[in-house]
């Protein structure tokens, strides 16, 4: 049987959408993540579970004869079926032997098993099994070449015994899924569970199926694919099934405390409730089981919802406020981790509203990116000649809010309104330059405000307004217009700054009259206190202002200095309302510089403009990708193709294509994939093509 995996696209953490070739004849391709059926005598004998799940996209068989019944091949003959005995391994090479053409030919991929009865062992004992098991599967891998495996990992609580588990993985190319079996079942070990997950992706191809198997739960599914587990083996609702629990997904309940069935499955509005005080029922038992599978699958469904269309990460914020484990787990994640995750996460997400609930949402890795990549490219403009500190507002981007038009309508009756620098101060993103509001994610974020700042908040906040304010002139006057609950953020950047901060008094809301005629004196009072150095160019103030919005974009996806180099001649705007989109256009030359995308706040380059930006293209090394070519052909660029790249590339990020003497721009993509994936793999896609040069004729 042919079969193969490809990452699709990445996601926010490490979760990614990718999917199965079961089958090259009848291009039968499974979509992950997916969640494993178990196929049991007692589900086969319902109508109902047959109705249920002809449709469904894998399987779990774990006897012999599910092997070799005809019914089964045919009426799930479109999908997929992993094979997982529970017996020894001698068991499994028996199967292996007397059912090698199944498994060579049929939709099917088994699971080498790896079970030990007793479960108290010592690490020394633990190290001996793993060494034995791996012995033999070695002998089995080599002797079946022609067969591809899943692999079960087995660590017994020892973190650093998966080791062991390295080399064979490397050395033997048909291992295609990594079962890993048993970490899975106490989540307070989240930090053995980080340590294994995060050794995965930085070591091994990232085009391995992960799997999870063991006593899992649908609670803990969202997590379980936010750290990119693509199957989960949903066995264990059998068992618990069997011990009379009912999964109402926020908890297991005994069946028996049921009075209010909420669930609206053919089970629940069937038998099962005549059952309910029949503790001893097999039927109740079989009704509970299919009840249970229905609803881990519609569980799993609504994570692909979410992980396709909307904000996965708040999802698994919401999912996990009533398991600490998990909370910690995202935590230690955003904070230990990021150095890694930052460059498997996307920067941006389109047309998605982001919520953010507290300390849990404060260091997720596309906020933590949008932080650190403001400071490091934002440059101050030299004709500065007074800085202003606002308030966020609810609606996004801020300068479509009420109260950002009014502070506006102070600004602007000002000629030397060019010259001001505004920030909005604002949690958990810190602290926002005016022209980067379009930018996800601060057009997208919404988060709870009651005028109260915690102290990871203010903490956060005021550390990144020392970095901005430390970019300027200490002579430059810094003017505060926020309330009172703000004042903390000001009172710990001023102690260590130079800077002259100017308190604003506000009466009552910052947006009343009072308020803001208290805004108009005080910049009437400083606006010609510091004398600039800098020049800012005449003209109409509109243009100016895009111009600037349009630099300041550019230098924070590319680099301070970027956008100066692209935009020299001023920019024309023609706008696309239909695709939410602006095309950029040189006033000079008329050439189109690059597309603004409003949902993101990013703009995809020209390959005309990026040679502009990029002058000695062979001591570039960012945003970039050297091909294996003179010339790209079709719409993807897959592994293959890629000789070398730099070790910034993150998802959805537009990266520059050169070729392979890496002396010309031939085109731009949109990275499906980061840095980790292009390191640990060889094969699979990598970019959309967005534009890619014209063949020449003699080509």
């Amino acid at each position: 049987m042919k079969y193969f995996f490809e990452v699709l696209s990445s996601r926010i953490g490490y979760s990614r959408l990718g999917r199965i070739l079961f089958s090259i004849e009848r291009k039968l391709f499974i979509s992950t993540p997916n969640l494993i059926i178990p196929i049991k005598s007692a589900l086969m004998r319902q109508l109902n579970f047959i109705q249920e799940f002809e449709n469904h996209d894998i399987f779990k068989v774990s006897k012999e004869i599910f092997l070799k019944i005809g019914f089964i091949k045919e009426k799930f003959k479109n999908t997929g079926f992993i094979f997982m005995n529970n017996g020894t391994l001698r068991k499994f090479q028996d199967i292996l032997l007397k059912n090698t053409i199944t498994f060579s030919e049929d939709n099917i991929i088994s699971i080498i098993p790896f079970n030990i009865p007793t479960t108290c062992i010592t690490k020394e004992f633990a190290k001996n099994e793993i060494e034995n098991y791996l012995l033999h599967v070695d002998q089995i891998l080599k002797l079946y070449s022609n067969l591809h495996f899943g692999l079960s990992i087995k660590v017994f609580n020892y973190t650093e015994l998966f080791n062991l588990y390295i080399p064979l993985i490397k050395q033997n190319k048909n291992i295609k899924i990594l079962n890993i079996a048993d970490l899975f079942d106490n989540l307070s070990n989240f930090r053995n569970i980080l340590k294994i997950i995060s050794e995965i992706k930085r070591i091994l191809d990232n085009n391995l199926i992960i799997m999870a198997s063991g006593r899992i739960t649908p609670k803990i599914y969202p997590i379980l694919v936010y750290l990119g587990i693509d199957l989960i083996d949903s066995s264990y609702l059998l068992y618990l099934s069997a011990n009379n629990f009912y999964d109402t997904i926020e908890y297991l309940l005994p069946i028996y405390k049921m009075k209010y069935l909420p669930c609206s499955c053919v089970v629940c509005k069937g038998n099962l409730k005549n059952l309910i005080d029949n503790r001893f029922s097999p039927e109740k038992f079989d009704l509970l089981c299919l009840h249970n599978l229905i609803t881990a699958t519609n569980y799993m469904n609504k994570i692909k919802q979410y992980l396709t269309f909307e904000d996965y990460r708040g999802f698994v914020e919401k999912s996990s406020f009533d398991d600490t484990n998990v909370i910690s787990a995202l935590k230690l994640l955003d904070k230990d981790y990021f150095d890694q995750i930052r460059y498997d996460t996307p920067t941006t997400q389109k047309v998605k509203r982001v919520q953010c609930y507290g300390p849990i949402s404060y260091y997720r890795p596309d906020f933590r990116e949008f932080r650190e990549r403001a400071v490091e490219n934002f440059e101050p403009d030299p004709w500065t000649s007074l800085i202003i500190l606002l308030p966020c507002s609810a609606k996004k981007p801020y300068s479509q809010s009420k109260s950002h038009q009014k502070f506006q309508t102070v600004l602007k009756k000002f000629p030397e309104f060019p010259t001001f620098q505004e920030f909005i101060i604002t949690s958990p993103l810190g602290v926002i330059p005016r022209q980067l509001e379009d930018v996800y994610p601060v057009n997208s974020y919404d988060i709870s405000v009651t005028g109260e700042w915690d102290n990871e908040e203010i903490n956060i906040t005021a550390g990144m307004l020392i970095k901005m304010l430390e970019k300027y002139d200490k002579n430059i006057p810094v003017i505060c217009y926020l309330k009172e609950d703000y004042h903390e953020i000001v009172k710990i950047a001023s102690a260590k700054l130079d800077q002259n901060i100017i308190m604003t008094n506000i009466h009552g809301k910052t947006t009343s009259d009072d308020s803001l005629r208290s805004l108009g004196k005080i910049i009437e009072e400083f606006k010609d206190f510091y004398s600039n150095k800098g020049h800012f160019e005449g003209g109409d103030y509109t243009s100016k202002s895009w111009n600037q919005k349009f630099i300041k974009i550019l230098d924070y996806q590319f680099g301070p200095g970027s956008g100066r180099k692209i935009i020299s001649n001023g920019v024309k705007l023609l706008r696309n309302r239909k695709q939410s989109q602006i095309n950029l256009v040189d006033l000079k030359t008329k050439e189109k510089i690059g597309v603004f995308n409003s949902p993101t706040g990013q703009i995809n380059l020209t390959i005309t403009s990026l040679n502009k930006l990029i002058q000695s293209p062979s001591t570039f090394n960012k945003n970039s990708i050297v091909f294996n070519g003179d010339v790209i052909n079709g719409s993807t660029l897959f592994r293959a193709g890629v000789l070398d790249y730099s070790n910034d590339l993150i998802p959805n990020n537009q990266v520059i294509i050169f070729n392979k003497s890496k002396n010309d721009i031939i085109g731009t993509g949109k990275l499906l994939v980061g840095r980790n994936f292009l390191k640990n793999t060889s094969t699979g896609r990598i970019a959309e093509i967005i534009e890619k040069k014209k063949k020449l004729k003699n080509q």
